[in-house]
């Protein structure tokens, strides 16, 4: 049986050896770590685990691809929908929850729908269990306080 994931981490993983030694290891980690803070908060949510983790594979595909962090969210959206389709194995609703989610990470102070929420909450994790000793970033302060009460952590 073919596996859709492991086929997405092939062709990301094309994408990330292309880049510099210092950018394949931030990208490595940041995208698998988003990926499987994905699943974490799928299981926790009652959500698909492999949309989920598709969502944090590809959310950084733009800045991958074109190096450039402005507007990633969006033309990521973009980049990922062409990806998914040319890989036909996702159905519309599934690629339409996935860009829907990719396109909208970057604004962290919204609330959306489960999966942008799911991925917002991953990249967020991802940034801040990365190294404990770095600070917080302004912007995911709020977020990373509900993540921690989500999972009856106290420490902050």
């Amino acid at each position: 049986m073919e596996n859709r994931l492991e086929n997405l981490r092939i062709e990301i993983d094309k994408l990330i050896m292309e880049k510099q030694p210092d950018e394949i290891r931030y990208y490595v980690s940041h995208l698998y770590g988003v990926a499987r803070f994905c699943t974490l908060l799928a299981m926790k949510r009652n959500l698909n685990a492999e949309i989920a983790a598709t969502c944090g594979m590809l959310h950084d595909i733009y800045q991958i691809t074109d190096g450039i962090m402005d507007n990633h969210a969006e033309k990521g959206a973009e980049r990922a929908e062409k990806l998914l389709i040319k890989m036909n194995a996702y159905n519309d609703d599934e690629i339409k929850t996935i860009t829907t989610a990719i396109s909208n990470h970057s604004d962290k102070s919204k609330v959306q729908e489960p999966y942008d929420e799911l991925l917002k909450d991953a990249d967020v994790m991802d940034h801040c269990f990365y190294n404990v000793d770095f600070p917080i970033a302004e912007r995911e302060v709020f977020r990373y306080k509900n993540l921690l009460m989500e999972f009856g952590l106290n420490s902050f």
